[in-house]
């Protein structure tokens, strides 16, 4: 069922969670769940539209991306893992009010991750992103079932032409999960959901009998999976543009940058990099690999049916609003770490001191306060600019906080931020054309908002340290760097190579640098 095509004025009949008793297994769990689908089907819901979850609390603390690699092919499937650290950093408090079925909330945790398979409902459409598409998507969500969510992503450009590669995701792409597995600290959660709407063509008895189908392709046994590089054998990486193209590109961007009759001020080129291996590479296996780089970032996989997978490891939040308190960060400009402490001291205090960095990183940082003053009474910028140590690069970055003058404004604050200097440059339009013109690939969801959309909460990251990864054809490895005054072709390039390293390098058996470092990011 596609929410898209109904009638976002029109409330659904109802939104409703009922929590059932705690089991001690994901097999007890099926169990359960199972036994309320069998009970739900003899007492249908009076209503002609609605959407329920039904959710079973399981003893046991089970990893989400290790639930979903047990599902194998099963499409189409989803994963979601915040920034928790970061989070409470930035003031949010994560932790979810679970009720039992008498509405008590009795007892919460924090949520680590989410992953499901199939969909309740999707919502997805070739035309860019509008009002109508996220009241839509809004209209199955309500505050009072905080766990009832729309995850997904949309394209970087919604106006630049669909490549062959990126078809299947459309302009944008979110689903509710049909069948949803929450990992959750010291425990864990599966879930199911049922979306019904006659007006959509789509009644209970097709979204319960859709249900029952995935129900029966889902597996119990959860096996611990290893996460180290997989040791897969690179036949060739073929990168788009070349190092010649690139070079051109860029000395293009610079003369228009230094042209006095041009308002461009950055431009965020990128690189599309296509590695073969031998076998084809597992999404979820690599993903998995990507979170012991990434602890603090955030992790995701879309992948539609009949598409190929999009992953990512990237700790750049666009933004993440809780009722009216919104948080968005900037992230720009880049060096190395160093082998030692003191190079890696003397590297840092080079980035905080360059002329050309600093200008990068304030002609991103002044764009995202610009946008969230528009809508927020108050915006506090702290730190105003740091340097934040990954495990091969740093970059400079800044914390953005403020209110939303109403929740409303959630919509204009995506479609404002979205595309942020840091991945596309200043003024957007500008940079925007000139990328359109110049890159030679399709970004797609690539440097896109990925992430989802709650009752009360929603949290967007930056699409970026992604991966399109297509069966029997490898993957697209996505990098990008910001051209400003004074930038050298060659110095971007090898920015390019060091970003994309931490997907190659896992599938060549090295360990990363600086692995016990907190902050395990890699980041644009």
């Amino acid at each position: 069922m596609n929410g898209c095509e109904g009638d976002p004025k029109l409330p659904v009949g109802s939104i409703e969670t009922r929590t059932l008793t705690v089991v001690p297994s994901p097999s007890k769990a099926m169990e359960r769940l199972n036994v309320a689908i069998r009970e739900l089907k003899c007492s249908p819901p009076p209503l002609t539209s609605g959407i329920l979850r039904l959710q079973v609390p399981i003893e046991e603390q089970i990893e989400a991306i290790e639930w979903l690699h047990a599902q194998h092919d099963n499409l189409p499937r989803c994963f979601f893992s915040g920034r928790r650290s970061r989070a409470n950093r930035n003031g949010f408090n994560l932790l979810m009010d679970i009720g039992n079925e008498n509405g008590d909330t009795s007892f919460t945790n924090n949520l680590v991750g989410v992953t499901g398979v199939g969909s309740a409902v999707f919502f997805q459409q070739l035309h860019p992103f509008s009002y109508h598409d996220w009241r839509s998507i809004k209209r199955f969500l309500s505050p009072k079932c905080p766990l009832i969510r729309a995850y997904g992503a949309i394209r970087f450009d919604a106006t630049a032409n669909i490549s062959p590669e990126w078809k299947a995701f459309g302009s944008f792409c979110f689903m509710v999960p049909q069948v949803e597995f929450d990992e959750l600290e010291g425990s864990s959660m599966l879930a199911t959901t049922i979306a019904w709407d006659n007006a959509l063509s789509w009644t209970w008895d097709e979204a319960i009998r859709s249900l029952e189908t995935t129900m029966q392709q889902i597996a119990s046994v959860v096996v611990k999976l290893k996460k180290e590089a997989s040791g897969e054998s690179i036949l060739s990486k073929t990168h788009v543009p070349n190092k010649t193209h690139w070079d051109l590109a860029v000395k293009k961007a610079l003369q228009a940058i230094n042209t006095s009759t041009s308002e461009l001020v950055k431009v965020v080129l990128a690189r599309s990099s296509r590695i073969l291996t031998a076998t084809n590479i597992d999404p979820i296996a690599w993903l998995a690999c990507l979170q012991v780089e990434g602890e603090d970032a955030y992790q995701f996989c879309l992948q539609p049916p009949n598409g190929p997978a999009f992953v990512g490891n990237t700790p750049e939040l666009l933004f993440h609003r809780k009722w009216l308190s919104i948080s968005s960060e900037a992230l720009a400009a880049t060096r190395a770490r160093g082998e030692s402490r003191a190079l890696d001291l003397q590297i840092e205090h080079d980035l905080l001191s360059s002329p050309k960095d600093h200008l990068e990183f304030t002609v991103v940082r002044e764009n995202i306060q610009n946008k969230l003053e528009s809508v927020c009474d108050r915006v506090v910028v702290e730190p105003k600019k740091t340097v934040r140590k990954l495990p091969r690069i740093q970059h400079l970055y800044a914390q953005l906080t403020g209110n939303l003058r109403k929740e409303d404004d959630e919509f204009e604050i995506l479609s404002s931020l979205h595309p942020t200097p840091a991945v596309c440059g200043l003024p957007k339009e500008a940079a925007r054309l000139f990328i359109s013109e110049t890159e030679m690939f399709d970004r797609g969801m690539y440097a896109g908002p990925v992430g989802w959309f709650g009752g009360g909460e929603s949290e967007f990251a930056v699409g970026i340290r992604s991966a399109l990864v297509e069966k029997d054809s490898g993957a697209l490895i996505y990098a990008g760097a910001g051209i400003v005054e004074r930038s050298n072709p060659s110095s971007e390039w090898d920015e390019l190579e060091l970003k994309t390293s931490q997907c190659t390098k896992l599938l060549q058996l090295e360990v990363p640098r600086h692995s016990n470092v907190e902050n395990l990011e890699i980041i644009y």
